[in-house]
C-alpha cells in the first residue's frame, strides 16, 4: 500500500511540473512575439526562461529517483515548485480581480493548490537541510517570477495611468458661396482630429452637427419673467434684445470611420461641403462634434461587424438606430487574455424620434462582455473599471458658431 501511495505522489508531482511549464510556455510563446507593448514582450521571455526552468526540474525530478541523485537536483525540483506556486497565485488573483470566467481558470485552481501541496512535500523530505545556502538559493529562485509580476503590474496597471490617451477634436468654417442653380449657398467644413497624446487610439465613432438658427430680435428690453421661461424651457443663454429660435439640423454625419487608428502625433483632417437654401435667412451658423476612441495599447481591435437594434441598451428605445457597430477586443498580452472574458466595443449612432430638421443625432459607446448591455447611465462600478480598463473615452468639438454674414463676406474680402 504504501509503494502505490508513493507511485501516486511521484505520478501527480511530475504532472504537475509538466502541466506548469506548458502553462509558462503557451504565455511566454504568445507574448515575446505578439505582446502589443516593449514590457509585455519582456514578460514573454521572462516566462519562456520560467517554462525552461520547470523543464529543467522535471529532469531534475527524474533523476531523483535514481539511484545516485545529481547534487543540485533539489534545487532545480524546488525552484520549479516555487515559481509555479507564485505564478498560478498571479493567474488566479488576476482572474479573480477581473470577476469574469474563463475556462483556464480551473488550470490556476489546479496548479495553485498543487504547487503547496507539492512544497509541503519537499518541506517533509528535510530538503532544507541538505540545500547549500538554502535562504540565498530560496530567493534566488524566486527572483524570475517575482521579476515576471513586476513587469506585468508595471505594464498593466502603472503605464496606463502614467500616460493617458489625448485627443482633441476641432471644426472651422470656410466661405460661403452663393451656387447659381437652384437658389442653394455652400459652405465649406473643415474638421481635424490629431492624437495628442503618446498613446495611439482606435476611433469607435465620430458625429458632427451644422445647425442654423434664426433669431427674433426686438427693440424692447427682455424681463426677468422672460428669462425665467427661458431657463424653465431649459435654455442656459440669456439675452436682453434676441430670443433664441429652434435649430435647423442643416447637416449631421461621420467624418472618420470606425475603426480608424490614430497614432501618437499624428492628424486626420476631412472635409465637407454643407448647402442650404440662399434664403433660408439663418442668422448663425454653428457647429460641434464628438470623436468616441478606445485605447490601442489595451488591447486590438481586428474587424467591425453591425450591431442589431436589439443590441441597443433598452432605456435608449425612444430613439431610431441610424447604425451600430460592435468588435471584439483581443487583450494585450496572453495573460490578460486567458484570464479575462472576452469583451466587445459597441458604438451607435442614434437619432430622437422628432421631425428631420429638429432631429439632433448622438453617439453611444460602452465596453462590455457579450450579452451585457446596459445604459451609460445604469453602468455598474464593475463596468465602468472595465470601459476605464481599456480607455474608452471622448473628445468634444465646443460648440462654434459663426455669423453667416460674416461668413459671406468674406468672399468679398
Amino acid at each position: 500500500m504504501a509503494t502505490w501511495r508513493l507511485s501516486v505522489r511521484r505520478v501527480l508531482f511530475g504532472a504537475g511540473l509538466a502541466l506548469t511549464a506548458i502553462e509558462l510556455s503557451m504565455f511566454g510563446i504568445a507574448d515575446a512575439g505578439g505582446a502589443l507593448t516593449l514590457s509585455g514582450r519582456i514578460s514573454g521571455v521572462i516566462f519562456l526562461v520560467a517554462a525552461l526552468t520547470e523543464i529543467a526540474a522535471i529532469i531534475a525530478f527524474r533523476d531523483q529517483l535514481g539511484p545516485r541523485p545529481a547534487k543540485h537536483s533539489s534545487l532545480l525540483i524546488l525552484t520549479g515548485v516555487l515559481i509555479s506556486l507564485i505564478m498560478n497565485l498571479t493567474l488566479l488573483a488576476l482572474q479573480l480581480d477581473s470577476r469574469s470566467y474563463t475556462h483556464l481558470l480551473w488550470v490556476w485552481i489546479v496548479l495553485f493548490p498543487w504547487s503547496c501541496w507539492a512544497l509541503w512535500q519537499i518541506h517533509r523530505s528535510g530538503v532544507w537541510g541538505i540545500l547549500p545556502r538554502t535562504k540565498s538559493l530560496a530567493v534566488g529562485a524566486v527572483a524570475t517570477s517575482l521579476l515576471a509580476v513586476a513587469n506585468f503590474t508595471y505594464a498593466q496597471i502603472y503605464q496606463p495611468y502614467n500616460s493617458p490617451a489625448l485627443v482633441t477634436a476641432t471644426a472651422e468654417f470656410g466661405k460661403v458661396i452663393t451656387l447659381k442653380e437652384g437658389g442653394a449657398a455652400a459652405i465649406s467644413l473643415r474638421l481635424r482630429v490629431k492624437n495628442t497624446g503618446k498613446v495611439g487610439v482606435y476611433i469607435l465613432g465620430s458625429l458632427y452637427h451644422v445647425a442654423g438658427e434664426k433669431a427674433s430680435f426686438s427693440n424692447h428690453q427682455r424681463t426677468l419673467q422672460d428669462w425665467k421661461e427661458v431657463l424653465d424651457g431649459g435654455e442656459r443663454e440669456l439675452s436682453l434684445y434676441t430670443r433664441r429660435g429652434a435649430r435647423d439640423m442643416v447637416a449631421q454625419g461621420e467624418f472618420i470611420g470606425a475603426g480608424a487608428v490614430l497614432e501618437p502625433g499624428v492628424e486626420i483632417v476631412t472635409e465637407r461641403v454643407i448647402r442650404f437654401p440662399s434664403d433660408s435667412r439663418y442668422d448663425v451658423i454653428g457647429i460641434d462634434g464628438e470623436v468616441v476612441f478606445l485605447r490601442k495599447d489595451r488591447g486590438t481591435i481586428v474587424f467591425f461587424e453591425k450591431s442589431p437594434k436589439g443590441d441597443l441598451p433598452l432605456p435608449f428605445d425612444a430613439y431610431d438606430v441610424i447604425v451600430g457597430y460592435k468588435a471584439r477586443i483581443y487583450q494585450s498580452t496572453a495573460v490578460l487574455e486567458f484570464t479575462r472574458a472576452p469583451q466587445y466595443a459597441r458604438v451607435w449612432w442614434v437619432t430622437e424620434k422628432k421631425v428631420a430638421k429638429s432631429a439632433r443625432s448622438a453617439l453611444l459607446a460602452n465596453v462590455a462582455p457579450e450579452g451585457e448591455n446596459p445604459a451609460p447611465q445604469l453602468l455598474s462600478e464593475q463596468l465602468r473599471r472595465v470601459e476605464d480598463r481599456y480607455g474608452l473615452g471622448s473628445s468634444f468639438i465646443g460648440v462654434a458658431d459663426k455669423s453667416l454674414k460674416e461668413l459671406m463676406d468674406q468672399k468679398r474680402s
